[in-house]
């Protein structure tokens, strides 16, 4: 998806959702605290549009910090291998395990730049993966084509297993999302709608879970929708 302002994102998934969800017939207004008011004429309902992250985006971790880190990274290790001449293309797999620090912003682009240049001379008619693993704990792997070219390019492949979803995350986004709610336009009652977009690293997870169970004295539903999937969890607080 392309990249949303908040408010455009959080309506975007919205109209997915009640594309695959019944809900009570009624008039929708969009807005902010919440995002979302149903009128019914008899009752109206206030619905909280949220996202779920693997790692909080404060976290170091989060997918959220270590996007633009990569980028630059390979961006910068890229400018410094050019400038020697050199003329392989390749792909990077970062490590999450390892994640990038502040710091490592400053020396990692020209260690990736010096394994370029060694692989430079012996690349042409070779292709794969090399595992710099105890070298640069950063990158899980690279991935070069065995070909020189005038204009070489350096990419991102990042390669990461589908999670489950983590209850304590879920129950943290509750517990923040209540302590908000007295901001919140008066309604009869309120839902919090959880998105899992699949499209985004930070997001995707698995959220078909057996034994859910987390209590609000706020909210009346709390859903867990993953758009693209259609999969929806309900539970009924």
């Amino acid at each position: 998806m392309a990249k949303l302002s908040t408010q455009d994102a959080e309506r975007f998934y919205f109209e997915q959702f009640r594309r695959v969800y019944t809900l009570p017939d009624g008039k929708i207004d969009y807005g902010d605290k919440p995002d979302i008011i149903l009128n019914t004429g008899l009752k109206t309902i206030g619905i909280e549009v949220t996202r779920l992250y693997l790692t909080a985006g404060g976290q170091l971790a989060s997918e959220q910090r270590q996007k633009p880190f990569r980028e630059k990274v390979v961006r910068s290790a890229q400018e410094i291998y050019r400038a020697t001449g050199g003329s392989i293309e390749l792909s990077f797999n970062f490590n999450p395990a390892a994640p990038i620090t502040p710091d490592r912003l400053n020396t990692l682009p020209a260690e990736l730049a010096n394994i370029a240049k060694r692989m430079d001379a012996n690349a042409l008619g070779k292709s794969g993966q090399i595992y710099p693993l105890q070298v640069i704990p950063e990158i899980a792997n690279i991935y070069f084509t065995g070909e020189h070219y005038s204009d070489p390019h350096w990419r991102i492949f990042q390669v990461s297993s589908l999670t489950e979803m983590s209850f304590a995350a879920l129950e943290a986004i509750v517990r923040e999302k209540e302590v908000k709610s007295k901001q919140y336009k008066k309604c009869n009652s309120y839902w919090l709608l959880v998105i899992v977009d699949w499209t985004d690293r930070g997001q995707n997870q698995e959220i078909r879970v057996e034994g859910l169970n987390i209590s609000s004295k706020v909210f009346k539903k709390i859903i867990i929708y993953k758009w693209g999937y259609n999969h929806i969890v309900e539970i009924k607080a």
